[in-house]
């Protein structure tokens, strides 16, 4: 593996953009100071009972958690490849491996989201409560959010020549999520987002393009699935989870093609959503990938 000349340029890439990112010390410090800062504010304000059973704003600061990775991969990434592009472009002349610079800036990048989700979710486990099965699944769901972000900004940031655009496209990534990602009801909304669908139970389908969507479904219908007794699962997330109809929105069980399988969460719908999102994080990757090698061969 190590005579591997992708390895060995994935490596020194990797290496380097550690060094990069250390040399950038306030925006270190502005990040780390951010994440923490973000949980505390999140947790004050859903905070209707110290007791996470009662806390009826629960399924809020799922939600805004969830945002709030978007907001850092996206911020962390959408700049990255174009301040760079001129860079590698000089050296690829030099044998400089572009796959090896790409991934290596993917790594980082998920290097230091993870340091954010943990610092989001320690403080959140603090403030509310949470028990510690559920923190390390909410953290799951949160750091592939995150990495997924960072997937759309690297393919952002190689589709577009200049920061002001790549800048103006952030709300562009983020609003609908807010909006259509699933904490306001689709049922009151304009029921022509449905377009083609009379079943309104289900999810539009705007809204089944949205990563959060699938984030939020997978991580409230978790919530249940990692909860250990009844009195545990707090009652506003009891109430949003259809456990009668499946492939309805937010219900426990899905039906999909890898429910034939022989295992026991198969069919759960959080675990059905966690394999969306990282075919989102593979597809966006790829495509990133292709543009950059375009905009590095052919300028």
């Amino acid at each position: 593996m190590f005579n591997n000349p992708i390895s060995a340029q994935i490596s020194y890439q990797t290496r380097r953009q550690f060094k990069i990112k250390r040399y950038e010390r306030l925006n270190l410090i502005v990040s780390f100071v951010i994440a923490p800062l973000l949980a505390w504010l999140s947790a004050f304000i859903f905070r209707s009972d110290t007791d996470l059973v009662q806390n009826q704003a629960y399924p809020n600061f799922l939600f805004f958690m969830l945002i709030s990775g978007v907001f850092f991969g996206l911020i962390g990434s959408v700049f990255e490849i174009i301040n760079d592009r001129r860079t590698v472009q000089r050296e690829r002349i030099g044998g400089v491996s572009i796959f090896g610079y790409y991934i290596s800036k993917y790594y980082v990048l998920s290097f230091f989201g993870l340091i954010q989700t943990i610092l989001y979710n320690v403080i959140g486990m603090i403030f509310l409560n949470i028990p510690v099965l559920l923190v390390a699944f909410n953290s799951l769901i949160m750091f592939l959010v995150v990495v997924v972000s960072i997937s759309f900004g690297l393919f952002i940031s190689s589709l577009t020549r200049s920061n002001m655009i790549a800048s103006n496209l952030i709300p562009v990534l983020i609003i609908p999520q807010i909006l259509l990602g699933g904490l306001i009801p689709y049922s009151h909304m304009d029921k022509s987002i449905y377009m083609w669908e009379t079943n309104y139970d289900k999810a539009p389908p705007i809204a089944r393009i949205m990563p959060i969507k699938y984030a939020y479904e997978s991580i409230i219908t978790g919530n249940i699935a990692f909860t250990r007794g009844n009195n545990e699962i707090n009652d506003q997330i009891s109430q949003m989870v259809d456990y009668l109809q499946d492939n309805q929105f937010m219900s426990i069980d899905k039906e999909s093609f890898i429910s034939n399988f022989k295992c026991s969460f198969c069919n759960k719908t959080w675990f059905y959503n966690i394999l969306v999102i990282i075919s989102y994080i593979v597809g966006t990757f790829v495509l990133g990938l292709i543009i950059f090698y375009r905009r590095i061969f052919n300028g």
